[in-house]
């Protein structure tokens, strides 16, 4: 994981950053400590039309099915200069209760994405389990694929393709889990030879994040759009 602040390479149970000395209890010193709810869709800045609201909903019900155990929700704010969008993000997934959300996918599996209309910048952070399956490289491409919508205010659109890039992106690793996790073969009942080769999936069930300290929490690249 990287800290949220200097991006500088954290040790998952380190309590603070050996760099900046950033931790969570900064992030709530600024935040607030208090548990906070938002909904899958979080558009603060009242910047989306209807019709890109539905589009957006349309592609996290498919990714949801598609991905079980991950949970995909994003954040669109008016922020004001010195909220950092790592930061943000960081103390949101160590915070937020998703309005609706399956209690059998936690924060640590979760993918979320934020845009900050007054920036215009975009960021993806990522819970400890998710950081498993999606790298920095791909985290980037996302960004960079839909940068030239932020750019020209089209967030509907621009959300709707980064969100279909990281299910790209997962369906990548999920294909390489697949080649790489071992042929298991059923118990056999005669000479009929070896028995089924079961499915591959990813896995199902992540670490609980650490209560003190640096929650393994993982904050992707913020693109800047302006």
């Amino acid at each position: 994981m990287r800290c949220p602040r200097c991006s500088k390479p954290v040790d998952e149970l380190a309590e603070t950053c050996y760099a900046c000395h950033y931790s969570i209890k900064e992030a709530e010193a600024f935040f607030g400590s208090n548990l906070v709810q938002m909904d899958r869709l979080h558009d603060v800045a009242h910047c989306l039309r209807k019709r890109d609201r539905d589009e957006v909903e349309d592609i996290l019900d498919q990714m949801e099915g598609r991905f079980p155990q991950l949970c995909f929700f994003t954040y669109l704010g008016d922020l004001q200069s010195q909220i950092r969008l790592h930061e943000l993000g960081f103390w949101l997934l160590n915070h937020v209760a998703v309005r609706g959300a399956d209690f059998s996918r936690p924060n640590e599996n979760a993918v979320l994405v934020l845009l900050d209309v007054n920036s215009r910048q975009v960021g993806i952070t990522l819970g400890y389990f998710a950081e498993q399956l999606l790298d920095e490289q791909s985290l980037h491409a996302c960004l960079q694929a839909a940068r030239p919508h932020f750019i020209n205010g089209d967030f509907g659109p621009g959300l709707c393709l980064v969100f279909k890039k990281l299910c790209k992106a997962l369906s990548r690793k999920a294909r390489e889990l697949k080649r790489e996790s071992p042929r298991r073969r059923s118990p056999r009942h005669g000479p009929e030879g070896p028995g089924k080769v079961s499915r591959a999936a990813l896995p199902s069930q992540a670490p609980h994040p650490l209560l003190a300290g640096l929650t393994p929490v993982y904050s992707g690249r913020v693109s800047p759009l302006s």
